[in-house]
């Protein structure tokens, strides 16, 4: 589990969006957590071999953050995309999120680790846990979250690696979306609740 320190760091003071009620966290601050979550990543794999890593980014929330985080990791790694449908336009997820696509990489036999944007009721992360180890046997699976929302959790479930821990608020930035907006913005912050129906 990451450095629970390093995860809660203060929010940030300022707008720089006008749709946000505030700023959690800056640009700076999210750059300096996510070297920090690759050098975690990277110890933690360190007996990985030869065949390195294999990162799947959940799409489309947790790709900024994977690209990032990717950028960081000195070992061979490789990339690849599950695309989910968990939200659908709304600021809840679903119970029962939906699978569009499947990585096209093997994975069998191999280190994945599962790159999310945002771990809040447990269900899309246990879902595809589920299915990665049914479908593909890794050799070892762990999971990462850009931010983790303990006060929304419905299924008993946590992430191997997080980077932040927020409360219960609606967060867009950084790839994290409203209705397909907001993903282009470079802090992360609290929508303001008004444009929320």
């Amino acid at each position: 589990m990451s450095d629970a320190t390093a995860a809660k760091m203060p929010p940030a003071r300022g707008h720089s969006h006008p749709h946000l009620a505030q700023v959690l966290f800056t640009p700076r601050q999210i750059a300096v957590r996510v070297a920090r979550l690759a050098h975690e990543i990277t110890r933690s794999h360190a007996a990985a071999g030869p065949s390195g890593l294999t990162l799947v980014a959940v799409a489309n929330g947790a790709l900024v953050f994977a690209a990032d985080l990717l950028r960081h990791l000195p070992h061979p790694t490789r990339f690849d995309l599950v695309r989910v449908s968990t939200y659908h336009d709304a600021t809840a997820p679903a119970a029962l999120p939906t699978v569009h696509q499947f990585p096209r990489l093997d994975l069998h036999n191999g280190h994945v680790l599962l790159v999310d944007d945002i771990l809040d009721t447990g269900h899309t992360l246990h879902h595809l846990q589920g299915i990665f180890r049914e479908r593909y046997r890794p050799a070892s699976l762990k999971t990462c979250v850009l931010l983790d929302k303990p006060a929304r959790r419905r299924i008993a479930v946590n992430a191997d690696f997080y980077g932040f821990q927020i409360p219960d608020h609606f967060v867009v930035g950084y790839g994290l979306d409203y209705a397909e907006h907001y993903r282009n913005l470079p802090c992360i912050g609290v929508l303001d609740p008004a444009l929320v129906p």
